[in-house]
């Protein structure tokens, strides 16, 4: 069984920390199940293990001039932008009940959100070694995992009505020309994260082939706190 549970808006290092915590939990063994993390971020920019900070052209924010925070992370990958209006699905797994399969894990991630596209009428595709999903030529999901001892954190980010002025701060995954689209800047249909959540639960639940409880915050601060 996996155990989802949606966090809200957080703060980028809050959301970290529970995902080590949890990660320590998982891997230990005191923890039994999987996880799934729902949520939004407050401006920020992560970069991955390896990326070039380069590629961050600018941190003065477009909308009250304050910087947004640059944080380096334990996963793959470049820079790229998260913030309200994109959904945030954060995977702790024990890929040794998944074959093992690092790549197969990222692919199920993307295909989550292949099949709610298919569902609400819009086709999207994937591109030979540069993870993520594209509406034509506008990119719309991000991905970017972490795996050590087969566990896994980190995960993807769903454009769905972000501001899109943030991403032009950054070459978006270390690509000087690539374009960032979202639900709304495609004139697509644009869900509430709630209604998103929901929608995709199911589809979690076909591609991992696995049942997903969701639950109450409460009951992650219980298993952070025990």
């Amino acid at each position: 069984m996996i155990k989802a549970f949606y966090l809200g808006r957080q703060e980028f290092s809050n959301s970290w920390n529970m995902q080590k915590e949890l990660w320590k939990k998982r891997s230990s063994g005191e923890l039994g199940n999987d996880v799934l993390l729902f949520l939004e971020h407050d401006p920020v920019f992560t970069l991955g293990i390896g990326g070039n900070e380069d590629n961050v052209l600018s941190r003065v924010s477009p909308l009250n001039g304050d910087i947004v925070p640059l944080l380096r992370i334990n996963r793959g990958g470049e820079v790229t932008y998260h913030g309200p209006g994109q959904l945030m699905v954060y995977a702790i797994f024990d890929l040794r009940n998944y074959s093992k399969d690092v790549h197969a894990h990222c692919r199920k991630l993307e295909e989550i959100f292949v099949r709610y596209s298919c569902k609400i009428g819009i086709h999207v595709t994937r591109r030979d070694k540069n993870p993520g999903l594209w509406k034509d030529e506008f990119k719309i999901l991000s991905l970017g995992i972490g795996v050590r001892r087969w566990i896994t954190m980190h995960g993807v980010s769903f454009n769905v009505c972000p501001d899109l002025a943030f991403f032009k701060m950054i070459n978006p995954c270390g690509f000087v020309s690539e374009k960032i689209g979202s639900l709304e800047s495609l004139k697509l249909n644009v869900p509430s994260i709630d209604k998103l959540i929901s929608d995709i639960i199911p589809i979690c639940e076909e591609v991992f082939g696995n049942k997903v409880m969701y639950c109450e915050r409460d009951a992650l601060d219980e298993i952070l706190l025990n």
